[in-house]
């Protein structure tokens, strides 16, 4: 069987920060993963890359405030697929991030802090970016 790969384009979603929508989220990208060639292990891993950093921006940008939203751009092309996150809380920036030793916290079990270092493991490149008023978490997933 073949698969058609999309062509260049791109896909917008702006959900409430709420939780009960990660599913919609993780979805969205999982089916866009495989829409533009990747297999199902890797749109797996995009999928937990994006439900980790839009549950960052829900549970610490934005404190759990289910007034404020989360958009998320999708953008493809025959190279890559950049997943970006944009909100209005408070953004992370790329020297704030210091990634958990895996070995240490085996030894020291604790709930959450895994996030960042599976972002960073199952994507290509996680760039943290303030534009503005808005802080931006870009993810890209190389294809071929």
């Amino acid at each position: 069987m073949t698969r058609k790969i999309l062509e260049s384009g791109s896909l917008r979603l702006v959900i409430p920060s709420q939780t009960r929508y990660l599913n919609l989220v993780t979805n969205l990208a999982k089916r866009a993963s495989v829409a533009v060639g990747l297999d199902d292990s890797d749109a797996a891993k995009v999928s937990i890359a994006v439900d980790e950093a839009v549950t960052n921006i829900i549970l610490h940008a934005y404190q759990s405030d289910p007034e404020k939203s989360v958009e998320m751009e999708l953008q493809f092309s025959p190279k890559a697929l950049e997943i970006h996150l944009l909100h209005s809380g408070n953004g992370l920036r790329d020297d704030q991030v210091r990634l958990p030793d895996p070995s240490e916290y085996v030894r020291h079990p604790r709930k959450g802090g895994l996030g960042l270092l599976l972002m960073s493991r199952f994507m290509d490149e996680v760039r943290f970016l303030e534009n503005g008023d808005r802080s931006e978490c870009c993810m890209i997933k190389h294809l071929g």
